[in-house]
């Protein structure tokens, strides 16, 4: 009789423990969804900034005088010109347009003159000139 007794409380453990792992895969499948929703919103809003460049004023803009060192990243001059006002996107936004453009690994260092009607594609021709700008 005690046997069988040790053998129903193994089964209701072993029942009890397999409606445990169920809900937990049913919660882990659930996290994943959210996550996936998460990242495919996030990619979803990048891509936006990067296909859906806005000019920060319309019209002429203001002139903006940026200086560009040696030792600055993509991200570093992207992070800059959100800085001075003259992207609406992000830095991570500008290091994508810059790997896609034409002009990918050609931005030089110097003293620029860009303006805040100015898109990123407009920027990179100006950016990878070996003499300062003028405007």
């Amino acid at each position: 009789m005690a046997n069988r007794e040790r053998q129903g409380e193994s089964l209701g453990y072993r029942v009890m423990l397999g409606g445990i792992k169920g809900i937990l895969r049913i919660l882990v499948l659930i996290a994943l969804v959210f996550v996936l929703i998460y990242m495919g919103q996030q990619a979803y809003a990048l891509g936006y900034e990067v296909f859906n460049e806005q000019p920060v004023d319309t019209g002429e803009g203001r002139a903006v005088s940026v200086t560009i060192t040696d030792d600055m990243s993509v991200r570093q001059i992207g992070m800059m010109l959100r800085a001075e006002g003259l992207l609406e996107e992000s830095a991570t936004a500008f290091v994508i347009q810059e790997l896609i453009s034409e002009y990918h690994g050609e931005i030089l260092p110097g003293t620029y003159v860009l303006r805040t009607s100015m898109i990123a594609d407009d920027m990179f021709p100006i950016l990878a000139q070996y003499e300062e700008s003028e405007g």
